[in-house]
């Protein structure tokens, strides 16, 4: 009971202190869809969450949303650029934003990367051109690769085929997101040979894509055992080709999405997060003008049971009764197992 109301009273002090703290107004440009789209609903939820997290930072947040349209957004960046808000958070979708920010002048907006940043090369090349870089915030995205194939080929391992071929569904072949987790399972492949992989196709992110190519390769290959995707919409996409055809394969991708990574043999994800994480560092920076830096987050985990509140609560309204405001000063608590910890806590008070 004195612990609960340690933690009560604490968690009342931050909250407090970031309502205190100076309000400031951030503007995200969502390379995503504001609604329901054949790509899934990460974006999305990326946005919710990161509403929840500015309404207990007291910041001033605006979305607006590409809907996949790079023309889409650079004509946005250019709107919140004029509007001049304190901040811009942008995602380098496909290496997109990068040229177009080189392509236009320099102006006074503090610019954070989201999920998907610049090289070193390309950082000191916006700086050179007077953009305001404060940092990058990426998941560790080749953890997230390796962690997908090490658990799929474990599953994998159980099925009594002589033959275990393994197909992989990537993302794309431009984002670095992509490239890092195939980079990941590449990794894992090198040292465990139990699988072979035989073949890499580009899905383009797309549900319809993924179905298309493994209908295909199944119908070709009665070898194959192992689908790895890049993310959840793909490996849906891969798991119905699957079902039609009536072959038994172990499917996995990356995201944790809500009607999807329940059906999936594994779900990596919980990067979701990042952009309530970005704005918590943000409200650090406001204050104390740290320099952020470019920080890769090792944040994901494969779901299961050790985090089914934090995946509820992600897909609810739950999310929103988090005290964000704790994680200002200690970034370092910003991790899967505390957050579901935190929930935990709440739904027993």
């Amino acid at each position: 009971m004195f612990k609960k109301l340690v933690l009560f009273i604490l968690l009342l002090i931050t909250s407090k202190i970031a309502l205190a703290a100076p309000r400031f107004s951030v503007t995200f440009v969502n390379p995503g869809f504001a609604n329901e789209n054949p790509t899934g609903d990460f974006w999305r939820n990326v946005s919710r969450i990161m509403q929840a997290s500015a309404n207990n930072l007291n910041i001033e947040l605006k979305i607006s949303y590409a809907e996949r349209n790079h023309i889409l957004m650079k004509q946005l960046i250019s709107q919140a650029l004029s509007n001049q808000p304190d901040y811009l958070i942008v995602v380098d979708e496909k290496s997109s934003v990068i040229p177009y920010l080189l392509s236009i002048p320099a102006s006074n907006v503090k610019i954070i990367f989201l999920l998907n940043g610049p090289s070193k090369e390309a950082e000191l090349a916006l700086a050179n051109a007077g953009h305001q870089i404060i940092g990058t915030i990426e998941p560790n995205n080749f953890q997230a690769g390796f962690k997908l194939m090490h658990q799929l080929a474990r599953k994998s391992m159980k099925s009594t085929a002589p033959s275990k071929h393994l197909l992989a569904l990537l993302g794309d072949v431009a984002t670095a997101a992509a490239l890092d987790r195939q980079k990941g399972m590449l990794a894992y492949l090198e040292h465990n040979k139990e699988i072979e992989l035989i073949a890499e196709e580009n899905s383009q992110w797309s549900q319809q894509e993924a179905y298309r190519i493994t209908a295909a390769w199944l119908r070709r290959d009665p070898s194959i055992t192992t689908i790895w995707a890049a993310n959840d919409p793909i490996a849906i996409g891969a798991l119905k080709a699957a079902n039609e055809l009536q072959r038994k394969v172990v499917v996995g991708g990356i995201n944790w999405d809500k009607n999807i990574a329940p059906q999936l043999d594994v779900s990596i994800g919980g990067h979701v997060l990042l952009g309530a994480y970005t704005l918590t560092r943000l409200a650090h920076y406001h204050q104390f003008q740290n320099y952020i830096g470019h920080l890769k987050v090792s944040i994901f985990e494969q779901l299961d049971t050790s985090n089914l509140l934090l995946f509820n609560a992600i897909h609810g309204n739950f999310i929103g009764q988090l005290e964000f405001s704790r994680y200002i000063n200690e970034p370092e608590q910003f991790t899967i197992r505390e957050i579901n910890n935190s929930i935990k806590q709440k739904k027993q008070q």
